[in-house]
């Protein structure tokens, strides 16, 4: 039986990740609550000894659009729907929505904290499954990722790709690279077999609250020299029309960690900063209740928590000993 881990990560985007949901002005609210979370967030991981990944998008380095400047890459990704292209936005962006769009502070501190990894959410939020774009232009934009990182201080090692999309010939792209861990969509029933998207999306709101695919618990792949490290759930954040079921909710994410504690697998929660931009207390007391029962999983079966970086290594090593 392998070691039990909590794996921990956070897509850290801002805006970036919604230009093609909603409009800034409607999300600003959530975008500017989750940054003010971040250190409530920190506080929480060290009292708790939580290790996470931060997947950040490139674009947050930057103090502004012209900090990014030299690491453009030649040629951007080629969606066929213009709304998924960050540059664009770049471009056009205004001197007062810097909060929504750039954080190198903030990332400084995540940093600084303990047990916390920087990695990276691709350069400019790239979406691998989307119409257009190749994996040469994906090649480009991680390299801009790397460069950018590096040129920061960050070794960026670990990546999440925006909405989990994937595919082989863009993992290797990332072993290549250098990445040694990449998370990879929930491996589930929802996920292999239902392609029309508003039920896929039903079926995905109710498995939250019910256990309709199982427990999420995994022992990781190695796939092309890199690790994959599945996501195994999101954690919602409070949905008014559902609110009634919010129990439902932490008892079955504290079903999967126990599994996944019992058997020796690995259990990968994962979310945005922008999730708990609103309603952060009642947000902060939801994980600060998970985290207490990750400790009694630890005392009963020795679970460990590891961000994504640690996890991989850990992996690495097994494989070549």
């Amino acid at each position: 039986m392998g070691k039990p881990r909590l794996i921990v990560s956070l897509d850290f985007e801002l805006f970036w990740g919604m230009l093609d949901v909603t409009t800034l002005d409607a999300y600003r609210e959530h975008i500017l609550g989750g940054r003010e979370a971040i250190p409530k967030m920190l506080a929480l991981f060290e009292a708790y000894g939580i290790h996470a990944t931060w997947a950040t998008v490139g674009f947050l380095f930057g103090e502004n659009p012209e900090a990014l400047r030299e690491y453009l890459p030649e040629k951007g990704p080629s969606y066929a729907d213009e709304a998924l292209d960050g540059y664009a936005r770049l471009r056009a962006m205004k001197p007062e929505d810097r909060d929504c769009f750039f954080a190198p502070e903030l990332i400084g501190k995540i940093a600084a904290a303990p047990g916390q990894e920087i990695g990276s959410h691709t350069f400019c939020h790239y979406y691998c499954r989307e119409a257009g774009q190749t994996p040469e232009e994906f090649r480009m934009d991680m390299v801009s990722a790397r460069e950018l990182g590096l040129a920061r201080g960050y070794d960026l090692r670990s990546v999440v790709l925006p909405r989990n999309q994937c595919r082989e010939e863009y993992t290797r792209v990332l072993s290549e690279l250098g990445f040694t861990a990449y998370r990879d969509e929930e491996n589930d029933w929802i996920h292999r077999k239902i392609h029309f998207r508003p039920l896929k999306r039903l079926l995905r709101l109710m498995d939250v609250y019910l256990p309709l695919t199982g427990q999420g618990g995994y022992t990781p792949r190695v796939e092309q020299g890199i690790v994959n490290l599945t996501g195994s759930r999101m954690y919602k954040p409070y949905f008014r029309p559902l609110g009634f079921l919010e129990g439902l909710k932490m008892r079955r994410i504290k079903a999967q960690m126990r599994h996944a504690a019992k058997k020796g697998l690995t259990f990968h929660l994962w979310w945005h900063p922008h999730n708990v931009g609103v309603r952060t207390d009642f947000h902060m007391r939801q994980l600060e209740e998970l985290f207490r029962y990750f400790r009694q999983l630890q005392k009963e079966y020795g679970m460990v928590s590891q961000n994504m970086g640690e996890a991989a290594r850990e992996v690495l090593e097994e494989l070549n000993n």
